[in-house]
């Protein structure tokens, strides 16, 4: 039923329009009657009516100056005024004031009937239309607020954009808080995090946003950049998400003293999230905390992953597990790397460590497999799971080459020697033959040299064909070029020139002084 509120001085006139026309039949009750404004202006606020028949010219307040105060206190009645023709000018200003329509007195009861079932149903389709409007101003709300984390808008127009959403916050300070979830937020979880925010700020000081399925944000109007119920509500929404377990991500956009600046606050909280694979998932940080203290250059992340790659191939695990250490401590400080840059990464360098594991294992390991190693690495979503699978490769690897110590009574090293000790008159030994014998990479060879004797393996062969070379001109009396082939050299000159650089005499000076 549509309400009508009848407004006239004269009482036969109110009285006879509420009772001549049966109201009831076409859908209406007559919720009161006044004989002036100022009692009807009562009526109206509390009966918040349909539809308003009013006289214009009453005493006290007469119907021009009461159709001003019912926009304000009942926007959306229907106001019909009745005048008589000495009134006219009065009709005039009524159209001013947006009144539906103005009628002639006497009035016919059944024009007066069309008439408020007219501004009824007109009443009707405002209000759809409102409903519609309110029903679809989340999904406006969404869409805006999507355009806004891209970068998207002219921020001049922000501000009046916003009003026409429903957003008026109050102010001075304005911040966006952003929320992710891997799972989504079902109703249950919203309506929980928009009643926390409740407790902590009235309804005109934010305004909760569905941005999409995974992620919700929450505008703040705050009383200074510093306020600090923002920290306390970002905990307690923290706190209870992880109460029930469920994994929640939270960024802060910084605080700015305009409303239309909001949208750089959310676009902040944006770029902060999008970071989260190298910040951590699961924790609260700002985007602030997203901005490098120091300049990162490029380069120093190529230095590295070229230091790492070295590191690999020279077959030392304890120095790609630093150097891979380094290299996630600097993607930390440079805090800009995309998360598909790191899945390259990872892919690269787990390539290499299955080689290397692969050269040392002589049975396949089923439970670590490469091709769950990269599976994972396409579905990994943040820096740490990245560092934890490279790191459990390089254990892997170290394992197999001390089971492969293990059963060996000599070292790498002890082997190595005593093949060159063997073969050290034949002028064709390198690293990579010595290395190839006792089944080792060449690189890796030569840095257990430096480790365990301290010395190069050229050195190292250097020392053994002197001292026998030496041994052969105390001796013997052998010639110079007959020594220099037993001892592995092929040209005199140049065997002359290495002994005297390693005793400080030429063979012949030396062998001068054992006669």
């Amino acid at each position: 039923m549509y309400k009508v509120i009848v407004v006239e001085d004269d009482r036969i006139i109110r009285r006879g329009i509420c009772q001549s026309i049966n109201w009831d039949e076409h859908g209406f009750v007559v919720a009161g009657e006044a004989g002036d404004g100022e009692v009807a202006l009562g009526l109206i606020e509390k009966e918040q009516p349909q539809v308003v028949i009013s006289d214009i010219n009453m005493p006290f307040m007469d119907g021009l100056e009461m159709a001003k105060k019912i926009r304000e206190i009942s926007p959306e009645t229907r106001i019909i005024f009745l005048t008589g023709f000495e009134d006219f000018k009065y009709a005039q200003q009524a159209v001013k004031l947006k009144a539906y329509d103005y009628l002639l007195k006497p009035v016919d009861s059944e024009q007066l009937l069309h008439k408020a079932k007219e501004a009824a149903e007109d009443w009707e389709q405002e209000n759809k239309k409102e409903k519609r409007i309110m029903e679809s101003l989340p999904y406006l709300q969404q869409k805006f607020f999507q355009e806004l984390m891209k970068g998207e808008g002219e921020w001049m127009d922000i501000e009046e954009e916003l009003a026409e959403l429903g957003v008026e916050l109050e102010g001075p300070e304005f911040a966006a808080v952003l929320l992710h979830s891997p799972i989504g937020f079902h109703d249950e979880c919203k309506r929980k995090m928009t009643e926390i925010t409740s407790s902590f700020f009235s309804q005109r000081n934010f305004i909760a946003i569905h941005i999409d399925p995974n992620e919700f944000a929450i505008l703040l109007s705050l009383e200074d950049e510093n306020d600090v119920r923002k920290g306390q509500l970002v905990q307690q929404l923290f706190d209870c998400c992880h109460s029930v377990k469920h994994s929640i991500t939270i960024t802060l956009g910084r605080t700015y003293p305009n409303l239309f600046e909001l949208g750089k606050s959310l676009l902040e909280s944006r770029l902060a999230m999008d970071l989260r694979h190298i910040m951590g998932i699961g924790k609260v940080f700002s985007f602030e905390d997203t901005v490098s203290s120091k300049e990162e250059t490029e380069s120093r992340l190529k230095e590295l992953e070229f230091e790492l790659e070295n590191h690999i191939k020279l077959g030392i695990p304890e120095k790609v597990s630093e150097t891979l250490h380094q290299l996630n401590e600097a993607i930390i400080e440079k805090k800009s790397v995309p998360l598909t840059e790191l899945k390259i990464i990872a892919l690269k360098f787990s390539t290499m460590l299955f080689f290397e594991v692969e050269k040392w294992k002589k049975e396949e390991i089923k439970s670590f497999s490469s091709s769950d190693v990269y599976q994972n690495i396409l579905k990994m979503e943040t820096l740490s799971e990245m560092m934890g699978i490279l790191n459990r490769l390089i254990q892997q690897w170290s394992d197999e080459m001390n089971k492969k110590e293990d059963k060996n009574h000599f070292s790498h090293v002890d082997q190595a020697i005593m093949y060159m000790k063997e073969h050290f008159q034949d002028s064709t030994l390198t690293l990579k033959k010595v290395a190839e014998f006792i089944h080792v990479s060449a690189p890796y060879l030569s840095n257990l040299f430096k480790l365990e004797k301290g010395i190069n393996f050229g050195d190292f062969l250097l020392e053994i064909r002197m001292k026998k070379a030496m041994e052969e001109l105390r001796n013997g009396d052998k010639k110079t070029y007959e020594v220099c082939e037993k001892v592995g050299y092929n040209n005199p000159q140049y065997f002359s020139i290495c002994f005297k650089k390693y005793t400080g005499y030429t063979p012949a000076e030396y062998k001068k002084q054992f006669k």
